[in-house]
């Protein structure tokens, strides 16, 4: 044991082969599996350092590589999973987010090397044990999550698949397990928004969002706008309204809340909003010139403003994480990580004035 121990610390790892290198570990690991990501150049002089420093290569990637150059039937360095966590199966196909965090990840997983099995976690026929199986039988040693919108604990009777396997969370952060994160910039698309309606003229912008989905994503979506408020007198700060889900039973607690604080733009992330405005019993009652910005892309059409997160990027750097994290020497001891992607913002919402249009 102490023989292997010293052997283990005299090899330096790929982080210390990259940082002599003058590169990120990523293209490190490229250029050491013979990628064509990198140029040869640069493939040459990692070669010369990792064998100057005697590391050695992850002896699976070693071995799928080897079956490539030898013109096996694969074409893929090797296969990630990529697990439906949302309690419906047709989720991808009801939420356009998780679609395009999809598109996503199968875009860069292709452009890796890389193929992708999908499950769906809930299905009747899966549990823990059968799952490991699946994996394990496919050389599959992690994978990408998607769609747990709705929790931030993951189930605990698959717990050995967590524990067994690397996973990053696209989308949102997990709390049990904790995994590698990569999520949109819930608090700077709320603040921004905020920000520049307040410039474009509007004096009483209000928020309409399920409480539970912002505390999904830890208050960040409330944290932006009620941060961005503090540029207005307190007399025109109007509080978020989170009782989307008792106002969908009973639209006239939105009706209420609209009578007492008076909002001259409302920001959601739900079509619901939209909808109460237009119901007989509330639209002829409220004054017509309230608009609606929606503060998230659900679809390329539509009458609202929205605000694009990336939600493919998030996917494809979920891949790429996934990626070092794979790639990583086992004795590396590393904390999860997360990583914040900055929106992109329709040029529309920058010049709106208050008109009620977008009603």
């Amino acid at each position: 044991m102490a023989t292997s121990r010293s052997k283990q610390d005299k090899q330096s790892g790929l982080k210390d082969i990259a940082k002599c290198a003058g590169i990120s570990k990523a293209a490190a690991s490229f250029a050491l599996s013979g990628s064509k990501k990198v140029s040869e150049q640069t493939r040459k002089r990692v070669r010369e350092i990792a064998d100057k420093f005697g590391y050695k290569r992850n002896p699976i990637l070693s071995s799928v590589m080897s079956q490539i150059k030898n013109g096996s039937d694969k074409k893929f360095l090797e296969t990630i999973v990529l697990i439906n966590a949302n309690k419906s199966k047709d989720a991808p196909n009801k939420y356009p987010i998780f679609s395009k965090y999809i598109d996503g990840v199968k875009s860069e997983a292709a452009e890796m090397g890389y193929a992708v099995y999908e499950i769906w976690l809930y299905d009747k026929a899966q549990d823990s044990k059968r799952l490991e199986i699946i994996l394990q039988s496919r050389g599959i040693r992690g994978g990408i999550i998607i769609g747990h919108a709705d929790d931030t604990v993951l189930p605990p009777k698959f717990s050995n698949i967590w524990s067994k396997f690397k996973f990053v969370s696209a989308g949102i952060r997990t709390r049990s397990p904790v995994f590698d994160f990569i999520s949109a910039d819930k608090f700077l698309i709320a603040h921004f928004a905020t920000t520049n309606i307040i410039k474009s003229g509007y004096r009483r912008p209000a928020l309409v969002i399920d409480e539970h989905i912002d505390e999904v994503v830890e208050g960040r979506f409330i944290g932006g706008f009620l941060r961005a408020q503090l540029s207005l007198p307190e007399i025109s700060r109007i509080p978020p309204f989170l009782d989307v889900a008792k106002a969908r039973k009973t639209p006239k607690v939105f009706f209420d809340w609209i009578l007492k604080h008076k909002p001259d733009v409302i920001f959601s992330i739900s079509s619901t909003t939209s909808e109460w405005l237009i119901k007989p019993e509330i639209s002829g009652k409220i004054p017509n010139c309230i608009d609606i910005i929606q503060l998230e892309r659900k679809s390329e059409s539509g009458e609202w403003l929205p605000i694009d997160q990336n939600y493919e990027l998030v996917g494809r750097l979920a891949v790429r994480k996934l990626f070092e994290i794979l790639n990583a020497p086992q004795s590396e001891r590393r904390m999860p990580t997360g990583t914040i992607v900055q929106p992109d913002w329709n040029k529309k919402l920058l010049v709106l004035k208050p008109s009620g249009e977008h009603r």
